[in-house]
Formats: structure tokens, C-alpha cells, sequence
């Protein structure tokens, strides 16, 4: 397909290369021993890329999906089994090669909608917590052993909170008639503007003769609420805002091998992050007088092995995975209470257990069918959970199918 534009007298071919997917999974959600009714999960993309010449294409992306079963590793919050959640997203990239270098730019822009129902009477749209952001980007990647490169990227968004207005803010007083000082006491209190910047490498080893490759990443972002005082030590609020900044590292071991006489690949793989994340937000409970300095500060650590199998086509193989990642989040003020509320000395910590399990085989051209088991297992010393679950368990199944052209 081609496309015909004009500069002046002269005439140039654009070529359009159509990019496009969908999958369609059914399945169910459990929790402390309840489960969902059967519900589907949808997304699709598509994306009309149009080649400009050598090392220039107009990118346009949409992406959808839909979320009708929740994922394993979602928050329970209070335990709730049924939350459903929409996601459009629209983007326009352009990808220019520099002449005459490995280089190649990609300025962005983008804008999502995400929609959350958490109860079964919430319509689409009216959810407290569905969120607009609005986005400019830029990366600049440089090829230098293909496919192997390093990359750097700048991103800066702003999240709205477009439906969200604490109850708080709406009252202003606590029972004694004295102005709230809870960090929840604005009216938009969730939303942020946000400035990220990201380096990722990917590198073969050994480099000449390369087995396996490595990847290493390291994130930094930066959030400003312009809506959220920060509480002192007398629960009132100071004359400036929250602000968190996050910092992550990630690295990952890839190793792909043929097995059983070339007939199937084996590839193993390590994944591994470290992240802090910092905020100079403190909260106070009024209710036991109690200031909790430092609140959304913490640190989180993860490490798991992959492994997947493939044989048969070799552009279109059947293929079964294996995953399994254990997560630890330490907070750095966050105090641990007992079953009455009852603070003790200690800072909360929560372990995670994921299991994951896949399988895809092609039946037509172009379709695969597809399995998909969850499972995780979370374990904290806080012992207060009667508004919140901390210890608990959850799973998930998925079976349908993809297209992709």
C-alpha cells in the first residue's frame, strides 16, 4: 500500500506499513477462597506506520484494552473481588536515523484514559480513581551491534485525577471544628506532574561470539503534587508540597540455547531491580495522636528466573513459559500495628510470591490460541487488617486467543 505526497512540483512515494494485534482471554479471579463469575479480558492495537524514505517513519499508535477478570498481582485493598478496568491510549512518534552515525531520535507525544469500576454499580467513566495523562517524550537510541543498543529517554506527563475530590476536603474540619492537617485533605490531591528520565543497555556476551545478552536499566522520576500540603508534627499543614522521587535499577540475564538436536529452544533468563522511592510526605493519626514521618518512603528489591520452550515453526512456534519472582517492599516510617491498631516499633515490610505459567500454539495463520495461570502469595508483619489486607492469596486464569499481523 502507498501513499502519494507532494513538495512543490515533485512527487514522493510514502509507504504505509499496517502493524495490528488483538487477544481475547476468559477466565477468573480468586480470593480467600471466593471467585469471580467468568469475564474476558480484550485489548488491541494498531498502528499505520508510514516509511518516509531510509530511517524516517511517522509513528501512530492506539492501544485499548479492557479488564474484565483482575490480575494476581493487583492490590486486594479491603478484599474486594470485582474490579474492571479500560485503558486508550494514542500516540504519535517520529523515528529518524542521523545520517552517517548508529543514531536514530524519537520525539512523542501521547494521551491515555483510564477507566476503574470497583463495584458492580459504578458506570464507565464516573470511577474515583480514572486518570487522564497527557505526555511529551524524547529517546534517542544508539544501534551499535544489531540488535544490541543503549538508550536515553526524557518524559514528562501530567497525571489527572479527573473525578477524585477527598471527603475530607469537602468538611475542612475535624469533630472539634479545627482545620484538617491529613495529607488527604486537598481537593486533588492525587494528581502529579512528572518528569522521567531512563537509560537502558542491552550488551552481548561474550561480545564477539555472543550466548547470551544482558540488559541493565536505571529510572528516575520525579513527582510534584500541587494539591497536597505536607503535614508537620502537629498534624497541620507547612507551606509546600509533597514530592516523591523514585529510583530504580534493573539488569536481566538472557540465555537462549537449541535443545533436543536443534528441534526446540530453550531460553533462560534472570530478572533482578532494586528501587527507592522517597517523599518528604508525613501523615498523623488523630485518632491515636500519632505523627508517622517519612510514610511513603520505601525500599523494594526483586529477583526471579524465567524460562521458556519453543518448537515447531520457527516464525510461529508453539511456546510454554515458566516465571517465578519473590519482591520484598521495606517502608522506611510506616509502622507496624497489632490486631487492636496498636502502633509498635517496627516498620511494616511485605514479601510477594509470583508464580507464572503460559502456553501458546498456533492454529490458523496468524491466530494462536493461549493459556495463562497466576498465582501469588504475600506475607507482612502488620498484623492490622481489618480495612486493608496485607497477609493473603490470590490467582487467576486466562484461555482465548491472539491475532497479530
Amino acid at each position: 500500500m502507498a501513499l502519494v505526497s507532494f513538495c512543490g512540483a515533485k512527487a514522493r512515494a510514502v509507504e504505509v506499513i499496517p502493524v495490528y494485534g488483538a487477544s481475547f482471554l476468559g477466565g477468573q479471579y480468586f480470593f480467600a477462597g471466593d471467585k469471580t463469575r467468568l469475564n474476558g479480558n480484550v485489548s488491541a492495537n494498531f498502528a499505520p506506520v508510514l516509511k518516509f524514505g531510509p530511517g524516517k517513519l511517522l509513528l501512530p499508535l492506539y492501544n485499548g484494552s479492557y479488564r474484565g477478570t483482575k490480575n494476581a498481582t493487583d492490590p486486594v485493598g479491603a478484599g474486594t473481588l470485582f474490579a474492571q478496568g479500560m485503558t486508550h491510549r494514542v500516540s504519535m512518534g517520529y523515528l529518524r536515523g542521523l545520517e552517517g552515525s548508529t543514531w536514530r531520535v524519537k520525539p512523542s507525544l501521547s494521551y491515555k484514559f483510564e477507566f476503574l469500576k470497583e463495584t458492580r454499580d459504578e458506570t464507565w467513566g464516573k470511577g474515583l480513581f480514572d486518570t487522564q495523562t497527557a505526555g511529551l517524550g524524547f529517546e534517542a537510541e544508539n544501534v551499535y551491534k544489531e540488535p544490541f543498543s543503549y538508550r536515553l529517554g526524557y518524559d514528562f506527563f501530567y497525571t489527572r485525577f479527573g473525578n477524585f475530590k477527598s471527603l475530607e476536603s469537602k468538611s475542612g474540619v475535624d469533630p472539634a471544628g479545627l482545620p484538617l492537617g491529613r495529607e488527604t485533605a486537598g481537593v486533588r490531591t492525587l494528581d502529579t506532574l512528572n518528569h522521567q528520565l531512563s537509560f537502558v543497555l542491552t550488551r552481548p556476551f561474550p561480545y564477539d561470539k555472543p550466548v547470551a545478552s544482558v540488559s541493565l536499566g536505571y529510572r528516575f522520576l520525579w513527582q510534584t503534587f500541587h494539591d497536597q500540603p505536607l503535614v508537620n508534627l502537629a498534624g497541620q499543614f507547612e507551606n509546600q508540597n509533597r514530592q516523591d522521587f523514585a529510583n530504580a535499577l534493573t539488569a536481566s540475564l538472557m540465555h537462549p540455547r537449541e535443545v533436543l538436536d536443534g528441534r526446540a529452544r530453550l531460553t533462560l533468563g534472570m530478572n533482578t531491580a532494586l528501587s527507592y522511592t522517597g517523599s518528604n510526605q508525613n501523615t498523623y493519626d488523630a485518632g491515636q495522636t500519632k505523627f508517622i514521618p517519612d510514610a511513603y518512603s520505601y525500599w523494594s528489591m526483586s529477583a526471579g528466573p524465567a524460562t521458556s520452550l519453543s518448537w515447531g515453526d520457527k516464525e510461529n512456534p508453539t511456546t510454554a513459559s515458566l516465571g517465578f519472582n519473590w519482591s520484598r517492599q521495606s517502608h522506611l516510617g510506616r509502622f507496624v500495628q497489632d490486631g487492636n491498631g496498636l502502633y509498635l516499633n517496627d516498620t511494616q515490610v511485605q514479601d510477594r510470591y509470583a508464580l507464572t505459567l503460559g502456553y501458546g500454539v498456533p492454529i490458523a495463520t496468524n491466530f494462536r490460541m493461549l493459556a495463562q495461570a497466576n498465582f501469588l502469595w504475600t506475607d507482612s508483619n502488620m498484623k492490622y487488617q481489618k480495612t486493608y489486607r496485607y497477609t493473603y492469596s490470590t490467582a487467576n486464569y486466562l484461555f482465548g486467543f491472539s491475532y497479530d499481523y
